[in-house]
């Protein structure tokens, strides 16, 4: 399944409201880390088709960015019915599958 790149708060609260599980990976173009996890959450993504996965520019989402609390990168997000149940912070490709595994259990 692919990811949906997500350029505003509206586009994001909307699928957020339409799916009851989303994975959001927050990112920054000129992050390192976050090349390095893109793979793996792409993978993730590919796995898991009743996961709805998104990717957040933070510096073209920033209030998102805020709203989420984001203060490294990567930073993801899992949501489940619109709450924040979970979250990997950093390239820890371990907890990020191990955390995706609890979720979707």
């Amino acid at each position: 399944m692919a990811i949906i790149t997500v350029g505003d708060k509206n586009q994001f609260n909307d699928i957020v409201k339409k799916n009851p599980k989303v994975a959001v990976d927050f990112n920054a173009s000129w992050c390192g880390s976050c090349k390095t996890m893109k793979p793996v959450f792409e993978k993730l993504s590919n796995d898991h088709s009743d996961i709805k996965f998104l990717s957040v520019d933070i510096d073209e989402a920033s209030d998102l960015a805020q709203e989420y609390g984001i203060t490294s990168m990567p930073t993801f997000k899992f949501i489940d019915k619109g709450k924040v149940v979970d979250e990997v912070v950093g390239a820890k490709r371990h907890d990020l599958e191990n955390t995706m595994s609890s979720f979707t259990s």
